[in-house]
């Protein structure tokens, strides 16, 4: 949920400062959407994307469908960018916390509010993102993601995609999709005490290339 307003120029002028590519048509389609704060919010994820990769050292060209071309070392990867809000469950845990902050509490479930688990709902996405994708180049999902809900559920969402794949079949073109990513914007995410964490899929037509993965992986953007 938006809380705080969005200076495009600052982020326009960030993605121009380190070096990202076709920043002007980025830039018109954020502006088309002026006086709609939730969707440039929602827009702004690109960005807040592409700018990790820049400072990790990776090309990043903005575009539509998908989002961001990656390159390095003169291989290139597709991203395509979703946006999860904060969700209710999240202000109903942060309140019961609140609330009895010297004991452990029992978090809530989007499946109470929304009918699907968080990790149901993130491979539900990347199957509808599946137009997206560029054939015959590696491509990844990266959720840029604000609620706390859907912590710790990226690997359960690979798997649940994995198992979509091989019910499709050998020809389906959901193999486009080599990895799913989460950035978290404001606290570490998995095991690893970082703010970054990905995924591969197990039947990709072109996997990512592991060290482009780990050079994606390397920074952290808050």
């Amino acid at each position: 949920m938006l809380t705080l307003p969005i200076s495009i120029d600052w982020w326009i002028g960030e993605l121009r400062r380190h070096g990202a590519s076709e920043v002007d048509q980025y830039e018109a389609k954020l502006r088309s959407f002026r006086g709609n704060d939730q969707k440039i919010f929602e827009l702004i994820a690109e960005a807040r994307a592409a700018l990790l990769f820049l400072k990790n050292g990776l090309d990043v060209t903005m575009q539509d469908r998908p989002d961001l071309r990656l390159g390095l070392n003169g291989e290139t990867i597709y991203a395509e960018v979703k946006h999860y809000n904060e969700k209710a469950t999240d202000r109903r845990d942060a309140a019961a916390m609140t609330a009895a902050p010297f004991e452990f509490i029992q978090v809530g479930s989007v499946i109470d509010d929304e009918g699907k688990h968080g990790w149901q709902q993130m491979c539900s996405t990347a199957i509808k993102k599946e137009p997206q994708y560029a054939s015959g180049f590696p491509n990844i999902l990266v959720f840029v993601n604000h609620s706390d809900a859907l912590d710790l559920h990226l690997r359960s969402a690979v798997n649940e995609f994995d198992d979509n794949v091989l019910k499709a079949g050998a020809a389906s073109p959901l193999r486009k999709l080599g990895g799913m990513m989460i950035l978290k914007t404001h606290q570490s995410v998995g095991w690893h005490a970082a703010n970054v964490e990905f995924c591969y899929t197990s039947y990709a037509l072109h996997p990512p290339n592991r060290y482009f993965v780990q050079v994606m992986r390397l920074g952290q953007l808050a």
